[in-house]
């Protein structure tokens, strides 16, 4: 009798469990209409952990309810995840395009370990480095790249920081709430006139529905309808607080024309409270973004080295103004 007992709360604890994965799979695509919903979109992976977990055991009780949510489950969340992993961008004319290595990094405000992200630019090498919740202590920290890379901008407010080693020109800095927004500047690569955009957006739960909805003006207004308004090479990196699987990041996408470097070489996840390292816990919400102009050859991430985030790292071809 006890093991019979077990049995059913063990069945019944498997399928509240996948019933909600299930929903909350389902849920992610009315996140227009609530945030809760919409901050479930981040989590594919683990929802499709959670139906794998769920058919192995509804499969061995035997439970046909079981096996056929938790399958719903699966194909649901394996739409959405298996697409990153394909369709990986052809590199062409690669003679009439100019490398450029971008890095972005959430530094977490309250992280010290300072030397780390410093050997980080230091092993990686990028072009221009982009450090977000840079407060004070970070600002002094991070000085000693200005031997490697005499461009910088320190947008206090933003708490973002960013070291080049090209010049960064017609600086422009847009606010989206109190401390989050857009530093956007010129780049010129070889002959052309780059416009690069380091941004930090609000997250989604931690200011409530006003905090939320500057979030969703800062990726569909902000960055959205920017760039369809331009007629030159853009990148646009930082942690913008969304999935890719998000119906803002979705509009975000179809307002811009712009196109995830991460394409091709998987969902990888760069958020965790707990631990950022392990993709199962993590969500992807860091990005760089580019226009359909601009080639990628790469794009990685870090590794934690003492924030919630882990670093991101792309390799792109900018094209030349005759190829824009």
């Amino acid at each position: 009798m006890p093991n019979k007992k077990r049995l059913i709360m063990g069945n019944y604890f498997f399928i509240i469990l996948i019933i909600l994965a299930t929903a909350l799979s389902l849920g992610g695509y009315f996140g227009r209409l609530n945030m809760y919903l919409e901050f479930a979109s981040g989590y594919k992976l683990q929802f499709l952990i959670l139906g794998l977990c769920t058919l192995f055991y509804f499969s061995l009780t035997q439970k046909k309810l079981g096996i056929i949510i938790s399958l719903v489950c699966i194909l649901l969340n394996l739409a959405e995840i298996l697409p990153w992993y394909w369709n990986r961008p052809d590199i062409t004319n690669i003679e009439s395009h100019t490398p450029f290595r971008v890095l972005s990094y959430n530094v977490l405000w309250n992280n010290q370990q300072y030397d780390r992200a410093i050997a980080l630019i230091n092993q990686t090498q990028p072009d221009v480095a982009v450090f977000l919740e840079a407060q004070k202590p970070w600002r002094e920290a991070l000085k000693p790249l200005k031997a490697d890379f005499p461009y910088h901008i320190s947008a206090e407010k933003l708490e973002i920081e960013i070291y080049s080693k090209l010049p960064l020109n017609n600086t422009e800095v847009e606010l989206y709430g109190t401390y989050r927004g857009l530093v956007i500047s010129d780049i010129a690569i070889a002959d052309t006139n780059l416009k690069f955009v380091a941004t930090h957006a609000y997250p989604q739960l931690y200011f409530g529905r006003e905090g939320w909805d500057i979030r969703n003006q800062h990726l569909e207004i902000g960055i959205g309808e920017y760039v369809a308004k331009l007629n030159q090479p853009a990148v646009i990196i930082g942690d913008l607080n969304v999935s890719m699987w998000s119906p803002f990041y979705r509009s975000l996408i179809k307002k811009s024309g712009l196109h995830n470097t991460r394409q091709g070489f998987g969902i990888l996840p760069t958020q965790s409270v707990v631990a950022p390292q392990f993709a199962s816990l993590s969500a992807p919400i860091d990005h760089c973004l580019v226009t359909p102009s601009i080639q990628v050859q790469n794009f990685e991430t870090g590794q934690n080295i003492g924030s919630d985030h882990l670093p991101i790292v792309a390799d792109l071809l900018v094209p030349s103004k005759s190829e824009n």
